[in-house]
């Protein structure tokens, strides 16, 4: 089984060192680092600096491309893939560009799979979840099994649908980053870091997901409450000298659905399961960005 890896960031080399003991494996950078260098030569596989015809020959195409140039790469293979090879896009493009080109694909029979990395490879490695969806994405869960990387393929998923849940996540983790940031240096220049560690093991003890949950469910009756503590946290920042920008926006989404329940206020009961406590703050945020 021949396999093409195109980008040698650390994607690429990550899933190319892994992959050359089970495939025949050549890697395609358009500007290779040193890295990417020593990683061909290391597995002792080709490098090639440009897509061409020997494309065709390849079984299988994993793009390890930046989101900004996966259409571009794409674009730049799709003449030289044979009609039943399949090229699983790993790239962090937009769900409604990997739903395009996936068209673009199918239109010469070429199986595209979107493939979302669930997580940072720099911390996990090859252990980092990988969701799939497309037409062939049972194909591309069986090839990182021989990797023993481990993958999901969604149930009806099409292509963009993984990108899509990818991005949903990084509403959150990214979120999450920058609040850690804002938090754990303000926590750091009051002496209180470690002490700020055991006042959030609640959260490690309830799980995250119960966690989330719970937050957001009792969002919809303590908004209100809530909302001041996180101007009294704000002016914490403010006065040790180090203003939270992200933190002004989540009081921000305080007053949104403060003005929800004043103007349309949930049914009894609302708040006491996560299913009808989104319903109600979608239904309210979505009337209010109509108005």
């Amino acid at each position: 089984m021949k396999l093409a890896i195109i980008g040698c960031g650390e994607v690429g080399r990550l899933y190319a060192a892994a992959a050359a003991e089970a495939f025949d494996v050549v890697l395609c950078d358009s500007f290779p680092s040193p890295q990417a260098l020593d990683c061909a030569r290391y597995l002792d596989v080709e490098l090639k600096e440009n897509i061409g015809e020997w494309l065709g020959e390849m079984d299988r195409v994993w793009a390890c491309v930046p989101g900004d140039v996966a259409h571009s790469a794409a674009e730049a293979a799709l003449p030289f893939l044979r009609a039943d090879a399949v090229y699983v896009d790993l790239s962090t493009a937009t769900a409604a560009g990997k739903k395009e080109m996936s068209e673009r694909m199918s239109a010469r029979d070429v199986a595209y799979v979107d493939a979302a990395i669930m997580g940072a490879v720099a911390l996990t490695g090859l252990q980092t979840p990988i969701l799939l969806a497309g037409a062939r994405a049972e194909t591309a869960l069986a090839d990182f099994a021989k990797i023993l990387a481990p993958a999901r393929a969604l149930t009806d998923g099409e292509p963009g649908d993984a990108m899509t849940l990818k991005l949903l996540r990084t509403v959150l983790t990214k979120g999450l980053e920058a609040l850690g940031v804002e938090c754990l240096i303000a926590a750091e220049s009051q002496g209180v870091r470690d002490e700020l560690y055991l006042v959030l093991d609640d959260i490690n003890q309830a799980g995250f997901t119960q966690f989330l949950n719970a937050i957001v469910r009792t969002h919809v009756v303590h908004a209100e409450r809530r909302s001041h503590e996180v101007h009294r946290a704000i002016a914490q920042l403010n006065e040790i000298g180090l203003p939270g920008t992200v933190l002004a926006g989540t009081s921000g989404r305080y007053q949104q659905t403060i003005r929800s329940l004043r103007q349309t206020p949930p049914a009894p009961g609302t708040a006491d399961h996560i299913d009808s406590a989104v319903g109600w703050l979608l239904e309210t945020t979505l009337a209010r960005d109509q108005n």
